[in-house]
């Protein structure tokens, strides 16, 4: 089985979304930590700074494999942009889409390994975790910015997707083709709806035979 299925012009949209989805979510999970700090049900749950451990290493889990899932995007969207031929407005959009991809990307795998150290090597100041949030933010909003330029080099520029002529050639062909496999029925339906008239004809008369001839 290939990589890149036959439909996909590269691998980039197959892995494009992972890392948006698990940075949004990275980030509304620190978010929620930090609405929950100080409120948790139970003694022994929070740290000595108030906050909840296991949140935390969540969102620190979801920076990791979003940041890895960025590079991969990154790459790959590199790749297939030097393979696609653009118009002056196109390449100026594909350009700053990959320089936004570029900030985010490389600002959220420094951060990720940021965060693994608040996880698990040191007990955070109040001012590093705010710091590392602003930081989240920055990147979150640079992640925005790569996402909307990357939304315009599809549906504005059409890149990646099939032109919207060779689109409706191919819907032509099909329904050229369905027209044609339907011919056949109904070239039989006059053949059919003949039928019950047939069956209403009176029958023809008979004949009187001949009278017998006279002696």
């Amino acid at each position: 089985m290939p990589l890149v299925p036959a439909w996909a012009p590269n691998l980039h949209p197959l892995v494009v979304h992972f890392p948006i989805a698990l940075l949004l979510a990275a980030g509304a999970v620190d978010l929620a930590d930090l609405v929950l700090r100080g409120r948790a049900p139970a003694v022994g749950l929070r740290d000595s700074a108030g906050r909840l451990p296991g949140v935390r290493n969540t969102a620190t889990w979801l920076y990791i494999a979003g940041a890895a899932a960025a590079v991969a995007a990154y790459f790959s969207g590199v790749s297939a942009l030097e393979m696609r031929a653009l118009s002056p407005d196109g390449a100026a959009v594909a350009a700053a889409h990959a320089d936004w991809a570029f900030r985010a990307t490389w600002l959220f795998a420094f951060f990720a390994s940021v965060r693994i150290a608040m996880s698990y090597a040191l007990r955070p100041a109040r001012w590093l975790v705010a710091g590392a949030l602003v930081v989240a933010l920055v990147g979150l909003a640079a992640l925005v910015e790569t996402v909307r330029h990357g939304s315009r080099l599809v549906f504005q520029h059409g890149v990646g997707v099939r032109p919207v002529a060779a689109a409706r050639a191919a819907a032509a062909e099909r329904a050229a083709a369905a027209g044609q496999a339907a011919e056949p029925d109904r070239a039989t339906e006059p053949e059919r709806a003949t039928e019950p008239e047939r069956a209403a004809e009176p029958e023809p008369a008979a004949e009187p035979e001949p009278a017998a001839g006279r002696d």
